[in-house]
């Protein structure tokens, strides 16, 4: 194994008596100055050369440093038998599985979590002098918290720390409280923070978060307000807690009220904007983010991107584009698709293909965006062919991409290959359709005309249907006057969404087109007794890269007098 140092002498070779005269003095000296990882690791070099064990103070700061857990722990063994009873020993090498258990998801994290709780145990069966301080504890209890299932550990560790006098503590409170949380109970964590004389920020922002996470957003509220102090990360909980809710007006009055603010803190007033459906205001927010001098990350620009699709502007779209070229995020495989999926929404699908195209490592998931993008701009035969090729690639398409597969046949009117396609799910691919890919089947019958066959597909399906299955087949009754089954989808819909005007429209409609105008104004009355009102109609278009929102009788717009006078005129030409 080869070591090398920084700075300080060498220490001579191990030769005769002169050697046993000076290595304990030479020793003593870089052993004191072995408090950084570069001199604790010469030090180490120099001693594995005589086998002498490692100092603890040499020791510490090389565990202290150390990335990898494996490597603290074979220091710690390498330096225990002389030193077991130095409780920064122990603490610093329970503290590195700690990082490695809290920093990674993987199978590794778990390991390591569990190599400190039995290092923990074992340093308590010593007994000695190295007993547990607020530091030991607090990295123990962040274990726990990795090993969510580790509901007995975590409860033993607790008691202890409460015997021991060290659960008292703001840093071993906070952990607890975070442990507590991770493993669903929430009433104990708030029984540790009352515990907790000294709260700070830290303790604080725990609470609220564990709050958040429960669901109690009306809890984290009265802790948050009851805060001596706050920082942005206690905003930050909060808010996202009412976004969890979907109540994004009180995220904006939050947002505005903070007094110092973060990206973490932009990103979420963007996707509180795209929560409400606000989709210009969360390209406006993101305008603002700049000028505020803070620079967007990919949770921004994953955001962002989905308002603009939603918006389906395609001039903004091209905007965040190039800013991701000339911003310093990086251009992965889950941003192209980010990209592609604007694009695609944003009316461009030859914009979207040439991402496609610049994509070297594609994955399902732009396989999906690209097959999707294609069947509903009406390209079905391109998108079956993309599909195709995917397999040859050997790709293995998932759920998601039958629901593209199954749109673009019914888009196209391929019944034949729909058909094929949808058996195919189970039969070769080990798929289970859903209720989804059923919708998609009843959608492309009746687009064919074929209503009878989609009735009997909704009959003999072996789960119950759902709104959007019985909403395709209303829709496709509607358009083919096909009134008697029209009438029983209807039913079926309003059973599971009573107060839905869209479907009262659709019976309505499907009834006016079999001339049956009696049961036209029942469905009225019906809605009108209800208290149910008809939806207006809103249309956007883009000018001059402004979007223009209109109401079906609305005149709130600045050019609304000129815009309807235009309109009569065309009117009248084409009368």
């Amino acid at each position: 194994m080869r070591h090398s140092g920084g700075g300080g002498a060498a220490l001579p070779p191990p030769c005769g008596h002169h050697h046993a005269a000076v290595l304990p003095a030479l020793l003593a000296g870089l052993a004191h100055r072995a408090t950084t990882p570069a001199a604790a690791r010469q030090l180490q070099a120099q001693l594995l050369l005589r086998g002498l064990p490692l100092p603890a103070r040499a020791a510490v700061a090389l565990i202290a440093a150390s990335s990898s857990p494996r490597h603290a722990r074979a220091v710690f063994d390498s330096a225990v038998p002389a030193a077991s009873d130095n409780v920064y020993l122990w603490t610093a090498t329970i503290a590195a599985y700690a990082r490695h258990a809290s920093s990674c998801s993987s199978p590794s994290a778990t390991a390591a979590a569990e190599e400190a709780i039995a290092l923990f145990r074992l340093m308590l069966r010593r007994g000695g002098g190295a007993r547990p301080n607020a530091f030991t504890a607090s990295s123990v209890v962040r274990c726990c918290s990795v090993l969510r299932g580790a509901v007995v550990e975590g409860l033993q560790v607790h008691g202890f720390l409460g015997k021991a006098g060290l659960g008292r503590s703001p840093h071993v409170g906070a952990a607890l409280v975070d442990m507590y949380a991770n493993i669903g109970r929430a009433a104990d964590a708030r029984k540790v923070f009352e515990e907790i004389s000294a709260r700070n920020v830290v303790v604080g922002n725990t609470m609220v978060a564990c709050y958040v996470r429960a669901g109690d957003v009306a809890a984290a509220r009265e802790v948050f307000d009851g805060m001596a102090e706050r920082d942005p990360i206690s905003w930050n909980a909060l808010m996202s807690g009412y976004l969890r809710k979907g109540d994004a007006l009180v995220v904006r009055e939050l947002f505005e009220e903070m007094p110092e603010k973060n990206v973490n803190s932009w990103n979420m007033m963007i996707s509180a904007c795209s929560e409400e459906g606000s989709w210009a205001d969360a390209v406006r927010v993101f305008n603002q983010m700049r000028l505020a001098r803070f620079q967007p990350d990919a949770p921004t620009m994953a955001v962002l991107m989905s308002a603009c699709a939603q918006l389906g502007s395609l001039s903004v779209a091209r905007q965040v584009h190039g800013f991701l070229q000339k911003g310093c995020i990086e251009r992965n495989c889950h941003v192209l698709n980010s990209l592609i999926d604007m694009y695609a929404k944003c009316g461009s699908v030859r914009q979207a293909h040439l991402l496609f195209v610049e994509t070297h490592l594609k994955d399902t998931v732009s396989y999906n965006v690209m097959i999707c993008a294609l069947a509903h701009h009406g390209h079905g035969k391109d998108a079956l062919e993309l599909f195709n090729e995917m397999t040859g690639e050997g790709l293995q398409p998932d759920s998601v991409t039958f629901l593209g597969v199954l749109s673009a046949c019914a888009h196209a009117g391929l019944v034949h290959d729909g058909k094929h396609y949808f058996e195919s799910m189970r039969i070769n691919y080990a798929i289970e359709q859903s209720l989804d890919h059923y919708a998609c089947m009843v959608d492309l019958y009746g687009r064919a005309g074929l209503i009878e066959e989609a009735y009997f597909l909704v009959q003999t399906m072996p789960m119950k249907p759902h709104a959007g299955l019985w909403g395709a087949l209303l829709n496709a009754c509607r358009k083919h006057c096909q009134v008697e089954i029209g009438k029983i989808a209807a039913r079926e819909l309003i059973t599971i969404e009573p107060r839905n005007p869209g479907t009262y429209v659709l019976l309505a409609n499907t009834l006016a087109h079999g001339q049956q105008w009696d049961f036209v104004e029942t469905v009225r009355q019906s809605m009108r007794g209800k208290g149910i009102e008809k939806m207006a109609g809103c249309s956007w278009v883009e000018v001059d890269s402004v979007v223009h929102e209109f109401l079906m009788g609305d005149f709130s717009h600045p050019n609304s007098d000129e815009i309807y006078s235009i309109l009569e005129h065309l009117y009248l030409q084409l009368a």
